[in-house]
C-alpha cells in the first residue's frame, strides 16, 4: 500500500512540474548577449553574420539583470556548429554593493584558477553604475579558420557553476568569405 501512495505522490509531482515546462526552463538572470566584432570599421553586421576574412576576435556581452553581490564567474559556453562546445569563457566579476559617503578602499582581487583573466568590477564603479560582464572569443589564427569550423555557432550565459543557463541562446554565423 505504501508503494501506490509514494508512485501516486511521485507521479503527481512529476505532473505538476512538467504542466508548465516553458516557465522551469526559462533562462533568467541575463539579457540576450550581443555578439560585436570590435575590429570591423564599418557598421556591425544586423545579421550576426562575420567573414573569418575580416574578424580578429568577437566580443560577448550581457547584462545581469539583478545585482548578485561578491565574487562571481560568468560563463559563457560557445558551441560549434555541430552543437559540441568549443570553448568555456569563464570570466570572473565582482558586484561591489553600493556606499555611503566618500572615498574608496575597492581592491582588484586576483581572478581564482584563471590568473590572466581581469575581474571586472561591476556595481557602483566611478560613479556609474556597471552591470555587463564581457568576454572576447579570438577568431583569426584559431582552430576555427585552420580546421573551418565556419557555420551558426551559439552562445550562452552561465553564473557560477550553475546547469541552468541565465541567457536564452544566441546564435552567429562565421563565414570563409
Amino acid at each position: 500500500m505504501k508503494r501506490i501512495a509514494i508512485l501516486l505522490v511521485t507521479t503527481g509531482i512529476a505532473g505538476a512540474a512538467g504542466a508548465h515546462p516553458e516557465t522551469s526552463l526559462e533562462p533568467r538572470g541575463c539579457s540576450a548577449i550581443e555578439v560585436t566584432a570590435p575590429n570591423l570599421k564599418k557598421q556591425q553586421p544586423r545579421s550576426l553574420r562575420f567573414s573569418a576574412r575580416d574578424v580578429l576576435d568577437l566580443v560577448f556581452v550581457t547584462e545581469l539583470q539583478q545585482a548578485v553581490y561578491g565574487q562571481h564567474v560568468l560563463h559563457f559556453k560557445v558551441a560549434t556548429p555541430s552543437g559540441f562546445l568549443y570553448q568555456d569563457l569563464a570570466m570572473p566579476f565582482d558586484w561591489k554593493r553600493p556606499r555611503r559617503g566618500f572615498g574608496s578602499d575597492d581592491v582588484v582581487p586576483a581572478a581564482m584558477g584563471a590568473p590572466n583573466v581581469p575581474v571586472q568590477q561591476l556595481g557602483p564603479v566611478m560613479g556609474r553604475d556597471h552591470q555587463f560582464v564581457e568576454a572576447r572569443l579570438p577568431v583569426a589564427g584559431t582552430s576555427i579558420t585552420m580546421s573551418t569550423l565556419y557555420g551558426r555557432w551559439s552562445v550562452q550565459a552561465f553564473l557560477d557553476d550553475q546547469a541552468r543557463p541565465c541567457s536564452p541562446a544566441s546564435a552567429f554565423t562565421i563565414s570563409s568569405k
